[in-house]
């Protein structure tokens, strides 16, 4: 108490036991003071903001003043900004932005460790009755992840308890306490609040203050549990989108496109660029499949669209083809089987794609047998320089139940390549003018300076002319696949 002051000093009109029924009874935090600041009345909720403020200090917080008459002020007194609604509306917005489990985790401690204590920890189950803990102390710049047994966390009172999420906190400290089974330094006064989400139990989160810090105040406990909902729901997010991850990782693994195989006297490249730029998988495929006997079949192909369902269709006519390839491996035949399954199926994306066979020939050439169900032909660049289509007819592939398929043969020499497009190169749209399409043309003239290329070589120099095309512009899915008979000598 401040030396000369009064607590028993009237404020005007009403005596100071009123004054202190008065305010003892509000929620609102207030302090009333004296005209030198010096504090006459705290109630209970001032006390809990603030628990060194007592009658006889002089009063330091922030607050909003109003004046009572003849000296006598009451003080509504704000939260201390590390506690408040200032804190919590930081640590939603970084962890709103948070989508990765083990960022979130960090994040967690981090924030912890700004505002609420000297030592954090958030325990998360792990496999094969383990617990994660994720730790840190104050002045540390490190977040560490250990590992113990669920039994070690067993060891402080009430804290699996938490974990379970059976009770809502738990609280522990000083010497009758064992210290937590990691490397967490020497606790004080330590509280710990469930993760809980849904009404699942994701974790724990156990904050820390060093001895010899007084314990913590029912407005900051208050604030740990807020803060551990924040935690829980950002934790919860993670989880879910790093399963929703994986799915989609597994599911576009097998969308995508197989590794080219080692064809004999072959030499194989290709570009896939989807228009999902995101996804990474899109309505165009194309594959090479090898038999024992160094012959193959392979195929370029386009559903109708892009993005997702694209992809998934895409996916399903080349498990389609990979099956009936163990039965039949005449293109057209092919082709007739594959739309009869299609429709069969009630097929309601048409595909576009051609399928061709190839076998090595004594002189190192290759002979094509190939077949085309409404897909741009393929095209053939000879060692001189000159392009040729390679033109085999049919329709639309999954639609219609009465579809025909043509074959074509040809021979590629030593040094030559067939070229096999989606149609997203010849209708990609220049940057200039979105109405002028890049065309068969302008496909076969870039083709036609790639004559003494390497296949990887040649699909190199078409992609950047396409996409120097393109500039920054979107563009529909973008397939090539290049066969070339391996040069001689």
């Amino acid at each position: 108490m401040a030396q000369g002051h009064r607590v028993d000093t009237e404020a005007p009109g009403i005596a100071l036991p009123a004054w202190r029924r008065l305010v003892d009874g509000l929620q609102e935090a207030v302090a009333i003071v004296d005209e030198a600041d010096t504090v006459v009345l705290v109630n209970p909720a001032a006390r809990s903001l603030y628990p060194a403020l007592l009658p006889g200090t002089a009063l330091t917080a922030p607050a909003r003043r109003q004046a009572l008459g003849d000296g006598w002020t009451a003080c509504y007194l704000d939260p201390p900004s590390a506690w408040g609604a200032a804190f919590l509306d930081e640590a939603l917005n970084r962890l709103s932005a948070v989508t990765d489990r083990a960022d979130t985790l960090r994040a967690i401690v981090e924030l912890a460790l700004a505002h609420l204590g000297d030592q954090c920890a958030v325990i998360v189950p792990a496999p094969r009755g383990r617990v994660e803990w994720w730790h840190g102390a104050k002045g540390s710049t490190e977040v560490v992840r250990s590992r113990t047994t669920r039994q070690s966390a067993g060891v402080v009172t009430g804290l699996l308890d938490v974990l379970d999420g059976t009770t809502t906190h738990a609280e522990f400290g000083g010497e009758s306490t064992p210290d937590l089974p990691v490397d967490f330094g020497e606790p004080g006064s330590a509280h710990a609040v469930p993760l809980i989400k849904g009404g699942t139990s994701l974790g724990a989160l156990v904050i820390v203050r060093r001895v010899p810090r007084e314990p913590f105040t029912a407005v900051e406990l208050d604030s740990i549990r807020r803060y551990g909902d924040h935690a829980a729901r950002a934790l919860e997010t993670a989880i879910r989108h790093g399963e929703q991850s994986r799915v989609v990782d597994v599911l576009r693994a097998d969308l995508l496109p197989k590794p080219l195989p080692d064809v004999p006297g072959t030499l194989l490249a290709t570009a896939y660029h989807p228009a999902a730029r995101r996804t990474e998988v899109g309505g165009d495929f194309y594959d090479v499949h090898l038999r024992e006997d160094g012959t193959a079949t392979f195929v370029l192909g386009d559903v109708c669209g892009n993005g997702l369902e694209a992809a998934v269709h895409s996916g399903r006519v080349r498990r389609s083809l990979h099956t009936l390839l163990l039965v039949e491996q005449r293109p057209a035949q092919l082709l007739y089987l594959l739309n009869a399954a299609l429709v069969a199926a009630g097929s309601k994306l048409f595909t576009t794609l051609v399928v061709g066979t190839l076998t090595q020939l004594a002189d190192g050439g290759l002979n094509l047998t190939i077949a085309s169900g409404g897909h741009p032909p393929p095209m053939l660049l000879h060692a001189a320089g000159t392009v040729e289509e390679v033109v085999a007819r049919g329709g639309i592939v999954g639609v219609l139940s009465d579809v025909r398929f043509q074959e074509t043969t040809t021979t590629v020499k030593p040094g030559e390549t067939l070229l096999l497009y989606s149609d997203g190169i010849t209708e990609a749209r220049a940057e200039s003018n979105r109405e002028e399409l890049f065309g068969e043309e302008r496909l076969q003239a870039v083709l036609a300076e790639c004559a003494g290329q390497r296949a990887d070589a040649t699909i190199d120099t078409i992609r950047r002319a396409v996409f120097d095309w393109l500039g920054p512009s979107e563009h529909d899915d973008i397939t090539l696949l290049a066969l070339q008979a391996a040069p001689t000598g």
